[in-house]
């Protein structure tokens, strides 16, 4: 599984749950991707996956490049949109058509994304 379909489903899901607007330079964002990434990796072989990514954060900078990096992507797909030039804010982009269709095709069940968004990134 790679950190794209990771991030889709989660973005997916927050889509359809209406949670749309995030800050970048808060570092708990960072924490709250690690957090729900140790959760996968606790159900790797439960769900039959094998991750070729890590969403660790960085103790000395407070982020995580893979899961920046994994961002932008997330950008260029219009999954995600940044609101200004510094990159400190982005909004969930997709459609709920969309979002059924990520979650549709991939690997991991809704059920599992559905449980990861209410405890690590819950409404403001």
């Amino acid at each position: 599984m790679t950190s794209d379909q990771f991030v889709a489903g989660i973005v997916a899901t927050l889509a359809l749950k209406k949670r749309t607007h995030f800050r970048l330079s808060d570092t708990e964002l960072d924490r709250r991707f690690q957090e729900a990434y140790e959760e996968l990796v606790g159900a790797e072989k439960q769900y039959g996956v094998q991750l070729n990514f890590s969403f660790y954060v960085d103790p000395f900078h407070g982020d995580s490049v893979c899961l920046r990096d994994t961002l932008h992507a997330a950008k260029e797909k219009e999954l995600i949109a940044y609101n200004n030039p510094t990159l400190r804010t982005f909004d969930v982009k997709l459609s709920e058509a969309r979002a059924e269709g990520y979650l549709a095709r991939n690997p991991l069940p809704r059920d599992f994304f559905d449980s990861l968004v209410d405890r690590h990134f819950p409404p403001d």
